[in-house]
């Protein structure tokens, strides 16, 4: 960290990326941030985010609008799915623990046993690790829900279209 110029705030950031901080990245002459794009569309973040939320995503005055019937379905595909995703969880977890169990002890009966047979998972224990320290991807959840037939084959097809919900 550079030292302050008379003048200067504590505040004021003098280190190494101060360039960067004050004036972003320059390629071809044009400042420029690039920014993590979506490529979904209305529609299919709509599906995707009532497989996974239920009627969290929904305010008190729409669910309130609905009827029994329709809040009863979008919470058993809430439920289907969160178990869904917990499973695929585990899974995840234990691909991971398998491969630092071979790399670090790989002629131990006990990795034999845990890599060879031992792939267990529990639907009715909750994995809390998140999906981004998994290495589990958007379009991840998204397949893997399609193979379920939470989403819909065509998810990736679908247009966006004017929700009247």
């Amino acid at each position: 960290m550079k030292s302050r110029r008379q003048g200067e705030e504590k505040y004021e950031y003098r280190g190494s990326l101060e360039e960067f901080q004050l004036y972003g990245s320059q390629i071809n002459d044009k400042r420029y941030a690039e920014y993590e794009v979506d490529p979904f569309n209305q529609y299919q973040n709509f599906l995707y985010k009532r497989a996974l939320f239920g009627l969290k995503m929904y305010s008190p005055e729409e669910i309130q609008q609905m009827t029994d019937a329709r809040k009863s379905r979008i919470v058993k595909l809430h439920r289907r799915s969160q178990k869904i995703l917990n499973v695929y969880k585990q899974e995840a977890v234990n691909k991971i623990t398998n491969n630092l169990f071979v790399k670090y002890f790989p002629n131990s009966p006990i990795t034999k046993a845990l890599v060879g047979e031992l792939n267990f998972t529990d639907p009715e224990f909750v994995n809390k690790i998140d999906f981004k320290m998994l290495g589990i991807s958007k379009e991840n959840v998204i397949n893997r829900l399609i193979q379920e037939k939470i989403l819909p084959k065509n998810f990736y097809d679908l247009k966006s279209i004017t929700l009247h919900e």
